[in-house]
């Protein structure tokens, strides 16, 4: 188990399965900071709910990829509030956000 899975775990144990699956799943297999982890898996989600069909089944990824982006500023307030802008500039809609549509 990663630490992000771990982290992730300890926090949203109540989340429906299927949610919770689809959150883990999405995390990146190698090792890193919490709060990148999670954004990289929110991402991948965002990608694959990008080139889906805008159906139904985008549902789940999309939610679970606004989770785990949530989850990712929330892991990087715990560790270090001052580091909450630098994550938005990497991982937002000027950074890696921005660049799923593209």
């Amino acid at each position: 188990m990663s630490t992000a899975e771990g982290w992730l775990r300890a926090r949203v144990s109540g989340a429906p399965p299927e949610l919770l699956s689809t959150m883990i799943a999405a995390l990146p297999n190698a090792p890193g900071a919490v709060p990148d982890a999670l954004a990289g898996g929110a991402l991948s989600l965002y990608a694959r709910v990008a080139n889906g069909s805008g159906g139904r089944e985008d549902a789940l990824p999309l939610l679970a990829a606004d989770a785990l982006l949530t989850h990712a500023f929330e892991a990087q307030a715990e560790l270090d509030p001052a580091g909450l802008e630098a994550l938005a500039i990497r991982w937002g809609a000027r950074g890696a956000l921005g660049e799923v549509s593209s």
